[in-house]
């Protein structure tokens, strides 16, 4: 066997292993682009909730929250106002007696 003969055959080789392996690459990036896709329609899907959520559920709880402790806190200072109007007595005292009830 020639030595020409013998390296066309090994070149022939490998080109078919090339050819080959080339192929088989195409297969999977072409399978790792349809998992992708896949991957990315359920992010959208998911992105499409959190957006539903944020704007359904989570802003209107949080103003409804925050009207609330607004509500709370003038209820208090009108509450406050009321005390202190009927109190005649001197205003420590009512410091102290305040004081001790949030004490408790």
């Amino acid at each position: 066997m020639d030595t020409t003969t013998f390296f066309l055959i090994i070149i022939v080789l490998v080109a078919i292993i090339l050819v080959a392996v080339g192929i088989y690459l195409i297969l999977v990036l072409h399978e790792a682009r349809k998992s992708i896709l896949r991957l990315n329609n359920i992010l959208d899907h998911v992105e499409s909730i959190i957006d539903i959520v944020d704007t359904k559920i989570a802003r209107p709880a949080s103003s409804l929250v925050g009207a609330l402790a607004v509500v709370k806190e003038v209820m208090e200072l009108v509450r406050g106002f009321v005390q202190r109007k009927g109190d005649s007595g001197s205003r420590d005292g009512d410091e102290y007696e305040r004081h001790e009830s949030k004490q408790e």
